[in-house]
């Protein structure tokens, strides 16, 4: 391994070995920072380390959301300002449990003195040192003058060269340590050291891939003392403040603290991991004899009725007639254009979570060209009122958000159709009710599958529920954990606001890459979000995701990842109901789809929970018509649809999830294949009614 003939996979290795000194790591973290490994490697990949990227702050669980806020814009007071005065893309977002925060690498750093392990490890080392300004001066010329540059620079190349050189990098904040700060106390000494491997770590991320025979002579050298001076000397700068601000630091460290000392060290310490805003991607019909839930309708005279579930996707387009609630209207479907009124949908509402994080960093959220809406100067009051709530401590208040997220259903010309179709299938799998001959009648209608035109109508599984359209994925198909989070939150706020529980339960067809080696499996933030959400008496069915064939899913990421289990988040998440994908019509024979992760989870877990119909799934898609996908996300929502089945026959069961998920584990069908394939087995609609 060189640095000028390095391969992509011994880039990874390199990355590998630079974060976790070896090739055996034990630790489940790949440095001793509360910084993700994916932060560096998010930054390491782009154009440049002062790009701005989207990372989720946690806060320490004794400080809140308020405390972290206000600790992060005394760090970075730039992200305070008002939206028209923040320059380029950096802002500062919240939800009730994460900051979103869009900054480059050197302002990750200087928020390095917000965590406990700056603290531990640099703090409260350095508290015993005289500050006085000649001392200072010392300090600084310590870790930012030219002998160390020059010295870091040669270490980081001489570390970089080969794989057994590699192996070693954590050496060079320890050599620092013992030769570079041996005038002063072996506490201060150590702690600068640990910031030289910090510093180590950067100039190293910035060497990797490139060539040194692509410079002139001495120039990769100049490169390498160029990116040690900045990075030193934003460090520097981290200490020097931290100094600044630090007035009475908290004795002792975490390992000897009373509770007193630990909500003391929180006070001080509101930053409790740093991580990416991973992006989220996308993880019926003749498939409902397939789950029997056409023969538990007969039986049990059902079809969701009473029961409300929340599609947290792409958006459902609430004007397609096979969403048409007879409810609201009394005679024949009106249909214009093939589409109906949104406000005679059984989708009752739509929000739009890809707005929150402007609406909650002080940025005017974007709205649909050609839609009325609250005036430029009302979004402007509105947005500074939460801004100020935000600023004063107070939590994120629903009640004020939720009419910014809002599309309204009343007038059909304003109603904004979703930008893509996958949230629209994943719905009608659950609840579309449509006659196929009025399907026929349409102009050019796409022709019906066999078995469908046989059975007489275009039917999901629960034919009468209430949906609600939870909007995480933009026209572009972007969406990410912060947009999911808000949407999470927002439905447990909604029950708790109400008399009665409003949301029964949610779907979730979507996929975020776990790195195994950054999170404790089950343990990312929507991870633990939706196990709150459940312990609050919300179901929440998840996709397993679709990567039980991609090999080089794990080659994308540091190290070995998932070593062949392949759940993504929040199928990982231990209480959410996880579905992978099987055949449509013939189970028994095909097993399970190709395509379908498989587990167990990371960390010794058995998932998928179930498997239902995931190949060739034909529902509903924007515009009035229908589609073929196929996916975990065309299965869950086959589970989505028995479980509201199951609530609606037995109201009892309403806020019960845990037992729901029991009694749908214990009445599914085993298709004899591994458990960490296909779970308990096919969810059966009709076994699990009459197992009640």
């Amino acid at each position: 391994m060189s640095l000028n003939r390095m391969s992509p996979s011994e880039q990874r290795a390199a990355y590998k070995l630079i974060f976790a000194g070896c090739e055996a790591e034990p630790d489940r973290f790949t440095s001793d920072l509360p910084v993700s490994s994916e932060v560096w490697l998010l930054y390491a990949s782009g154009e440049s380390f002062e790009v701005p990227r989207g990372l989720l702050l946690t806060p320490h669980h004794g400080a809140g959301i308020a405390a972290l806020r206000a600790a992060v814009l005394r760090r970075l007071p730039a992200l305070a300002g008002p939206a028209a005065d923040q320059a380029g893309p950096r802002f500062l977002a919240a939800n009730e449990s994460h900051l979103l925060a869009q900054i480059d690498f050197f302002d990750m750093l200087r928020l390095l003195p917000l965590t406990a392990w700056w603290h531990r490890e640099v703090r409260m080392p350095m508290a015993g040192m005289p500050w006085t300004p000649a001392a200072r001066r010392a300090l600084a010329l310590s870790l930012t003058g030219d002998a160390l540059v020059r010295w870091l620079g040669e270490s980081v190349l001489a570390h970089v060269g080969s794989e057994a050189a590699l192996a070693r990098f954590k050496d060079i904040g320890y050599t620092a340590a013992r030769t570079r700060f041996g005038g002063l106390a072996a506490p201060a000494g150590q702690a600068l050291g640990r910031l030289v491997n910090v510093a180590a770590q950067y100039v190293a991320l910035t060497l990797l891939g490139l060539h040194d025979d692509s410079f002139p002579p001495g120039g990769l050298m100049r490169r390498v003392a160029q990116e040690s001076r900045k990075v030193l000397e934003t460090l520097w700068d981290c200490v020097r403040d931290d100094h600044a601000e630090a007035a009475a630091p908290v004795a002792g460290t975490t390992a000897g603290m009373t509770a007193g000392d630990v909500a003391a060290a929180a006070a001080i310490s509101p930053l409790w991991r740093i991580s990416v805003n991973r992006p989220a991607e996308h993880a019926v019909f003749a498939s409902r004899k397939t789950v029997k839930a056409d023969a538990a309708i007969r039986v049990f005279d059902t079809g969701g009725q009473g029961v409300r579930w929340a599609v947290i996707d792409s958006g459902v387009d609430a004007r397609h007639p096979a969403f048409f609630d007879p409810l609201k209207l009394d005679g024949p479907l009106p249909v214009r254009d093939g589409l109906i009124a949104p406000r005679l949908s059984r989708v009752v509402r739509t929000l739009d979570f890809t707005r929150l994080s402007a609406i909650t960093s002080g940025r005017l959220p974007p709205m649909p060209k050609g839609k009325r809406g609250p005036g430029e100067a009302e979004l402007r009051q509105r947005v500074a009122a939460i801004a100020d709530d935000l600023s004063h401590g107070r939590i994120i208040d629903w009640s004020v958000i939720e009419p910014l997220l809002d599309i309204s259903h009343d007038d059909p010309a304003q109603y904004v159709p979703p930008g893509g179709s996958h949230g629209t299938h994943v719905a009608g799998i659950i609840g579309a009710g449509w006659p196929s001959s009025v399907y026929l009648a349409r102009p050019d209608p796409m022709p019906l599958p066999s078995e469908l035109a046989e059975s007489g109508d275009v039917s999901g599984i629960c034919p009468r529920i209430e949906l609600l359209d939870l909007r995480i994925f933009d026209a572009q198909g972007r969406g990410d954990e912060f947009g999911i989070l808000g949407a999470l939150q927002y439905v447990r706020w909604l029950n708790q606001s109400r008399d009665r529980q409003s949301v029964h339960g949610i779907n979730l067809s979507v996929a975020l890459r776990h790195d195994v080696r950054s999170y404790a499996c089950g343990s990312t933030p929507v991870c633990v979000e939706c196990d709150r959400l459940v312990a609050s008496g919300v179901i929440v069915v998840a996709a397993a995701g679709n990567y039980g064939y991609d090999e080089a899913f794990a080659a994308e990421h540091m190290g070995a990842g998932f070593r062949g289990q392949t759940i993504t988040d929040p199928g990982n998440a231990r209480a959410v109901i996880t579905v992978g994908a099987t055949h449509r019509t013939d189970p028994y024979r095909f097993g399970i789809s190709y395509f379908s992760s498989h587990g167990p989870t990371g960390d010794g877990r058995i998932k998928p929970d179930l498997v239902a119909p995931g190949e060739k799934i034909t529902s509903t898609v924007p515009g009035g018509t229908l589609a073929s996908m196929d996916g975990t996300s065309m299965a869950a929502p086959h589970v989505s649809g028995v479980a509201a089945l199951l609530l609606s026959r037995n109201n009892e069961l309403m806020g019960q999830p845990e037992t729901v998920k029991t009694i749908l584990c214990a009445a599914a069908t085993d298709l004899g294949r591994e458990r960490a394939f296909q779970g308990a087995g096919l969810v059966d609609a009709l076994r699990a009614l009459q197992r009640v």
